[in-house]
């Protein structure tokens, strides 16, 4: 089975901790401010403040404005937890592409089991049975309380969870058979909504709509808003065409160019965030000037650099803050008892292009 790993930002956290002890300091005592932390921790000021977010949340710091940075009373307080460790299950893919489990997701984690232990577990992309099993054995051999937050998980890895008791969260969609384990995800119905509007608003009629290969849930009821929302438009089923990618760049880019170069496409709607880099790129190489203007509008924005995207797209109206908050007390609900039927969609909003 694939290793765990601490999240950086909680290892940087952990860091600032023993500084305090190492220094013996006491609450209302002084602390480093964010660039002597990022100094001391050889990060980013972004990086460091990030961690010291968590550890104000825990009460071990107190951030107070125009005076500093001071250590506060939860230095050594003990707190009442229902969960002891998080296991953050995500494909290892998905994480290093599409920046999933950001670091604000987990600070709202934090604000609700400040205490809890988190960590990555890297989901094979396949044949994930035997690892899930290793999982969850491991676990039930321990003496913690332990939950999981499944993100991107396969129908397996769902199954096995509901089946093992422990209390669980599904970030994103459940599949069809799954009616144990709550899930937090954004609405796909308004998603797609969202963007066909936007590219027929601004007189797009030929649309490309470029998808991930892997299919999940969630993409069922996103198709059906494309769908139901390009007929509600007056647009022809042959205005849309659909192409299911794998995460290849040199595939993605190849479909672009015949989509836009054969005229089936003036407007390409991209789930992801690499799709849609894929599809930009192609674009781009075009000769044709009218080509190259073609609008991409983007569904699924994870990356942890959000601040400057060139395309129109879709942001969860919550905060990942909040979202992982939501995430938290859903696992805290299940370790007091069964909460079947829990489902929690995330209400979206259209932001223009930053870049």
């Amino acid at each position: 089975m694939d290793g765990t790993k601490i999240p950086r930002v909680i290892q940087l956290s952990e860091q600032i901790l023993a500084d305090i002890s190492g220094r013996g300091l006491e609450p209302g005592d002084p602390y480093l401010g964010t660039a002597d932390a990022a100094r001391m921790l050889g990060v980013s000021a972004a990086a460091a403040t990030r961690a010291m977010q968590l550890l104000v949340q825990r009460n071990v710091l107190n951030r107070r404005q125009k005076r500093g940075t001071f250590v506060a009373e939860g230095l050594h307080a003990k707190t009442n937890r229902a969960i002891d460790r998080v296991h953050l299950v995500v494909n290892k893919s998905y994480l290093s592409t599409e920046g999933l489990m950001a670091d604000g997701v987990i600070v709202g984690i934090r604000s609700v089991l400040p205490d809890a232990e988190i960590e990555f577990n890297h989901l094979p992309s396949s044949d994930d049975l035997d690892w899930v099993n290793e999982l969850i054995a491991k676990s039930a051999g321990s003496r913690q309380a332990e939950g999981f937050i499944l993100a991107r998980s396969s129908l397996t890895s769902q199954r096995l969870f509901e089946a093992s008791g422990f209390p669980t969260v599904i970030f994103g969609s459940r599949f069809p058979s799954i009616h144990l384990l709550p899930s937090v995800d954004r609405d796909h119905v308004q998603t797609g909504k969202l963007l066909i509007t936007s590219l027929y608003e601004a007189g797009v009629r030929k649309m490309g709509v470029l998808m991930r290969s892997q299919v999940l849930p969630g993409d069922h009821s996103f198709m059906d808003s494309i769908w139901n929302t390009a007929s509600e438009l007056g647009m022809h089923p042959n205005d849309l065409t659909i192409r299911f990618l794998p995460a290849d760049e040199l595939a993605i880019q190849h479909a672009t160019h015949e989509l836009a170069h054969t005229h089936q496409a003036t407007g390409l709607v991209c789930r992801s965030q690499p799709i849609a880099e894929a599809a930009a790129k192609s674009l781009r190489q075009s000769k044709s000037a009218s080509i190259r203007n073609i609008p991409i509008v983007l569904s699924d924005v994870y990356s942890r650099n959000q601040a400057k995207l060139p395309w129109a797209s879709i942001r969860a109206v919550d905060s990942s803050e909040s979202i992982g908050s939501q995430l938290a007390e859903l696992l805290v609900e299940q370790a007091q008892g069964p909460i079947p039927e829990t489902v929690i969609r995330l209400s979206v909003k259209l932001c223009e292009p930053t870049a």
